[in-house]
């Protein structure tokens, strides 16, 4: 299988959870089986005319396994080569097959069909509430301070370590996340999340990110898209001649609207929907074995 998916210079857990992920769920030896097929997993990395879908048709068969669209704006034209097993939620499945019925979740929820999941879920708690920014936040603020000031763990998303951020995840009783993996492995670990607006929207495009994130919470059962909010503060004049003066009024702005997240309600999908969500995924990793291996 030869695995398309978005990868950062710099590391991010979302993407690069399909490394670990995906060999663990179909054998150890999966990226060394079937190198006439491209394997789509985690990621909202279908996006028409992008250098996804040009990697993946250099493979003889394509297949699309958990992964999202990226925005309502995507065109496809795909041809009988392209295996569309399940997308991410109802607005993936839409546009991309016009029905909004062929879907499960984020892949990450695999996850919940390992051996070890039910060991993660039984550590002990460490952290009251952990926090965990977006990949493209990291030098805006001193997310460490920000924490430290509130007297909350800080999990980075770029520590290349998979195994430790769902431990450090798991060990807290409530995570508020920038970065989208970071809720939705949260919801899978059981833990109640909630969501904070500061710089992901704004660099990704308001548009897209709604897209990804109600795109996830509807296939989840969560309708209601609530939400920190503390954008990035737009630039002062003098802003421009400070950047350290800038970087601190940020960090000012964050932690004020942290400090009141309570107005914000923590949320978690229902035991009834995680139930439902294992089944279809035990069912649609059996299919997947018994057509390609």
């Amino acid at each position: 299988m030869k695995l398309v998916y978005y990868k950062s210079d710099h590391g991010n857990f979302g993407d690069d959870l399909n490394l670990w992920l995906w060999p663990k769920i179909f054998g150890s030896d999966f990226f060394n089986k079937r190198n006439d097929i491209a394997f789509m997993g985690i990621g909202s990395i279908l996006m028409g005319n992008s250098k996804f879908i040009d990697l993946a048709n250099e493979s003889d068969k394509k297949v699309i396994f958990s992964t999202g669209v990226r925005s309502i704006n995507e065109n496809f034209n795909f041809d009988e080569s392209w295996d569309i097993r399940f997308v991410r939620g109802p607005y993936s499945a839409l546009r991309l097959t016009k029905e909004a019925n062929n879907y499960i979740a984020d892949g990450a929820y695999f996850f919940a069909l390992l051996p070890e999941y039910e060991e993660y879920l039984k550590l002990p708690k460490k952290h009251k509430i952990s926090f965990i920014p977006y990949f493209k936040s990291l030098d805006k603020v001193d997310w460490k301070s920000i924490c430290d000031t509130l007297g909350w763990n800080l999990i980075l998303p770029t520590n290349n370590d998979v195994e430790q951020f769902m431990k450090d995840i798991v060990q807290s009783e409530q995570v508020i996340s920038e970065a989208m993996h970071g809720s939705i492995l949260a919801d899978a670990l059981r833990v109640p999340w909630k969501r904070l607006r500061f710089n992901a929207h704004m660099y990704e495009g308001e548009r897209v990110s709604e897209w990804k994130w109600n795109d996830w919470m509807l296939s989840i059962d969560i309708t209601e898209n609530d939400f920190i909010e503390a954008p990035v503060l737009r630039r002062k004049k003098w802003f421009k001649i400070s950047k350290s003066a800038y970087r601190k009024a940020n960090e000012k702005h964050v932690i004020e609207k942290l400090k009141h997240h309570e107005n914000t309600p923590f949320m978690l999908s229902t035991d009834e929907v995680m139930k439902t969500m294992i089944s279809k995924m035990k069912t649609e990793v059996e299919a997947f074995k018994s057509k390609y291996f």
